[in-house]
Order: structure tokens, then sequence, then C-alpha cells
């Protein structure tokens, strides 16, 4: 838990409450950035993960550059102080107005449909553009954050890049980099390699490639018994790649989750400890409007419950107070709980607080940053 003061934060500001720990983003920074120095890289952290401005602050000063998804994104970038050419924006689906105006910032820009280039011809002239590119590929893990197969709305077909070509000749613009995310927390390594054949089967494709952006995929620990990301012998897989097809090319890696993920929790209050017909219910002052990724994606976060460390285990249905089915976990052996005691969701710092609603109105929880012997509001 990082010797994070729980009690201390909670007795301030209440439940449910998020808690972040900057050194541990610090730490998965330094190690992604670590194994990726054997080659010219560049990390772009995926605010969409998280996008509080202390912890893009805290990726800043690391010297990293933001993956952005939306103009106002892109504009909170800038605002910070990040330059436009450390920033990439890489939309899904937006308009042709988003598109002009974040071009118009003059930012890196990936294009993930070919029917855009005739929407955009009057702006294209002489711009350099990326391509995000979907070869069609299959991987393991949830489908529902897999984005390079045949049936994901993500990335341009593979088949339609000749079409491109031809769209280069006629509106002027220059494919200066390649873009493929093969989708979330993908548990294989051998996936990620896989992700990264196909993308330099098409850097022939192009003259005046200067980057290729790999997306992410690089799983954290959420159970005790997973296995994080091997990213140097990913690095290493991605210089021999580089190699065999003599490209000298900058790499681009967006990590969100990877640096985010593990540095965050959400602590709640046992509200009720309620007797079902078969299952025994402990609700909590939460629900899937301040955590939806267990009802989302039926993710696995580990629960600690910190006020009786001690008490005998039993099982519960770990659940919310929305007038909704919201449970983070079903069947789950814990430490005794009692009301009143604190229970602590792991693994909460990306896509958690960032999918946060205020379904039921109920108020979205604060945010706390536990980063050099401090502890503040954010």
């Amino acid at each position: 838990m990082n010797n994070i003061p729980f009690e201390e934060i909670i007795k301030k500001f209440g439940t449910p409450i998020y808690v972040y720990h900057g050194e541990k983003i610090e730490r998965q920074y330094e190690k992604l950035s670590n194994a990726f120095s054997i080659m010219n890289s560049k990390i772009h952290y995926a605010m969409k993960a998280n996008e509080n401005i202390e912890i893009l602050k805290i990726i800043k000063n690391l010297g990293g550059g933001i993956d952005a998804v939306s103009a106002n994104e892109v504009d909170r970038a800038l605002n910070i102080g990040f330059k436009p050419d450390e920033i990439v924006f890489t939309p899904s689906c937006a308009s042709v107005e988003e598109i002009v105006y974040v071009m118009d910032k003059k930012v890196n820009i990936h294009i993930g449909a070919s029917e855009y280039f005739p929407l955009l011809a009057k702006k294209l002239k002489g711009k350099k553009v990326g391509l995000r590119i979907n070869p069609g590929v299959n991987i393991g893990g949830n489908q529902k954050i897999a984005t390079s197969h045949h049936a994901s709305k993500f990335g341009i077909p593979v088949i339609f890049l000749e079409k491109v070509k031809d769209f280069q000749k006629e509106y002027g613009f220059v494919v200066n980099s390649l873009h493929i995310h093969a989708g979330s927390n993908i548990s294989n390594v051998d996936d990620l390699k896989n992700s990264i054949d196909n993308l330099f089967k098409y850097t022939k494709e192009f003259e005046n490639l200067e980057y290729l952006d790999i997306g992410s995929g690089l799983k954290i620990k959420y159970k005790k018994e997973d296995t994080e990301t091997d990213v140097d012998s990913y690095a290493a897989h991605i210089k021999r790649k580089m190699q065999e097809y003599n490209q000298n090319l900058k790499i681009k890696i967006e990590p969100g989750k990877y640096l985010v993920g593990n540095a965050g929790y959400l602590a709640t209050t046992v509200n009720i400890i309620k007797q079902g017909y078969k299952r025994k219910f402990a609700g909590l002052n939460s629900g899937f409007n301040h955590l939806i990724r267990p009802m989302y994606y039926n993710a696995y976060h580990e629960i600690i419950n910190i006020s009786n460390p001690k008490g005998k285990l039993q099982k519960y249905d770990v659940v919310g107070q929305l007038c909704e089915e919201d449970t983070f976990a079903y069947n789950r052996l814990l430490n005794e709980l009692r009301i009143g005691d604190i229970v602590v969701i792991k693994s909460a710092g990306a896509y958690s607080a960032s999918m946060v609603m205020e379904y039921n109105l109920r108020k979205k929880p604060k945010e706390i940053l536990v980063f050099k012997n401090a502890v503040r509001q954010i």
C-alpha cells in the first residue's frame, strides 16, 4: 500500500476518496524509460487513463509527452505547458471540425479512417499526417479493450492503405508516422510483439516516415499472481525489428494504465452488512459511478479491509449504494467486514476517476495526492 496514511487522509477528507501515490508513478515511468533507452524513443502518457492536472504535471516533469484523444485533452495539455510537438492526437470518429481545430494547434495527428481525407482536403496540403492502422488481428484478453481486430472501429483497415496513397498524391500531404494500438492490458507479451511485427510490415509503404507510434497495451498486476509486461524484452524486440527492416525511426509509446494504474486507490466505507438468501452483501458508500471497471469490463480489483486486517475471513458480494446492480466483487474472501470499516479498492489509478459520473446524483469522490512527503487534495 506504499505506506499511504489512509487513516489520516480519511479523517481529514472522508470517503469515498481517490488516493494516488506520486512516487509510484515516477517508478513506473523510469522503468519504462530505462527499457526503451536502447533506441530513440519518447513516452507519451495516455491522459484518458487519468487526466488530473497534478498527475499530468508529474509526467511533464519527468520529460514525458501526451497522448490525447479529444480537443479538450489537447487544450488541457497545452495549458499545462506541454509543447505541441510533445502531444499526439489520435481521435476516434471525431467530427471534422474537432480535427481541424486540433490541426491548427500544430500537434502531431493520427487519422484513423481513410474517409476523413476528402473531408479535410483543403487543410491537408503540405501537412504531415500520421495513420492509425488496423491490421485485423486478434489478441487474447478482454475483447472490450481489444482494438486491432476485424470488427473494431479503431484504425484504418490495411486493405485501404492504397487508397490513402492516392489521397496523398491528390491532396499533397505527407504521411510521417504509422500508429498501432492492439488493446489495453494485454496479458501475453507475444501478442504485443506480433502487433509490432504487423506494424513494421507497412513501413516500406511510406517513404517519409519519421516515427512509429506503438500505442501501449502494457499489462499491470491486478492480482498477486499476475505478471507485468516484460518491457525490457518488448523493447529489445522492437529494436530487432528496426534492424531487420533497416529503419532508423523514432518510437513513441503511449502508456496510461502502466504508469498510473497501480498508483491509485479508492477508499470507501462500509454502509451495511446484509444477509441475502444465499449470499452476504457488504454495501459500500460508492458504486459503479465511482469505479465502473468491474461492471463494464468484469475487471478484478483487489479489495482490502484496512480497519480489521486480522478479522476472520468471510465471503462477501461487495456492492455499492446505487439503485442499480453495482457489484465490485462476487463471493470475495475478505477479513470480516463491519459497519464503518474502511475498505480500499486497489489498482484504481487508471480508467477509474476519469470515468466517474454523478449517477443517482451521488457526488464525485475527492482526489488526494501523496507525493514528496506531502498529502494534498488535487
